[in-house]
C-alpha cells in the first residue's frame, strides 16, 4: 500500500483517468502552441532586424506581432507551469513541515491559483470585449486579440489548479506535460 507521504503514480480509475488524460493532452497542445509562438516571434524579430539594418525600412507589423505573440506564449506556458507544478512555491519552508501541513498548504496555494485564474480570465474577457472595435497600429487585427490570451490562460490556470487539488487529495501524481 502506498505511503501517504509521497504521491503515487497509480493510474486513476475510470473517469479520473479520462480527466487527467484530457488535461495532459491539453497541456501538450499549449506547449506546442507556445513553442510555435516562440519560433514566429524569432522570425518576426529577425525580419525586423533585417528591415531596419539592411533595408533601412523596418516593417511596422513585426513588432506588434511579436508583442501579441509574447502574451500568448506567456499565458499558455504559465498555465502548463501550474499543471506541472513548476510555479513559484514555498517548498523551501514547507520541506520541514509535516506531510499533512504540506498537503493542505499546497491545496491552499492551488485554491488561490483558481481564484487568480478566474479573475484573470474575467478581466481578460472584459478587456477583449471592450477593445474589439479598435485596430492595432501597424497590424490589421483587433486589439481584442491582445487580451484573449489572458482570458484563455486564466481558464487554463484554474482548470490545471483544480486538477492538482484533485490529484493531491487522492494522492496521485500529475505526470508532467513534457514527458
Amino acid at each position: 500500500m502506498p505511503s501517504s507521504k509521497t504521491p503515487t503514480t497509480a493510474v486513476a480509475p475510470g473517469f479520473l483517468s479520462l480527466y487527467f488524460g484530457f488535461h495532459a493532452v491539453l497541456a501538450r497542445i499549449c506547449l506546442k502552441i507556445s513553442v510555435l509562438g516562440l519560433l514566429v516571434i524569432l522570425a518576426a524579430v529577425l525580419i525586423q532586424i533585417f528591415g531596419r539594418y539592411v533595408l533601412n525600412d523596418s516593417p511596422a507589423w513585426t513588432e506588434i506581432l511579436a508583442l501579441v505573440l509574447v502574451l500568448y506564449v506567456t499565458c499558455l506556458a504559465a498555465a502548463v507551469g501550474v499543471r506541472d507544478g513548476r510555479h513559484i512555491g514555498m517548498e523551501s519552508l514547507l520541506i520541514y513541515a509535516p506531510e499533512s501541513v504540506r498537503k493542505w498548504a499546497e491545496i491552499v496555494v492551488y485554491a488561490g491559483m483558481i481564484v487568480f485564474g478566474l479573475a484573470m480570465s474575467y478581466g481578460g474577457s472584459v478587456l477583449s470585449f471592450e477593445m474589439m472595435e479598435y485596430l492595432n497600429p501597424g497590424l490589421p487585427i483587433s486589439q481584442a486579440w491582445s487580451y484573449v490570451p489572458l482570458a484563455v490562460g486564466g481558464v487554463l490556470i484554474a482548470l490545471f489548479a483544480i486538477e492538482r487539488i484533485v490529484a493531491r487529495l487522492l494522492n496521485l501524481e500529475v505526470v508532467p506535460s513534457w514527458h
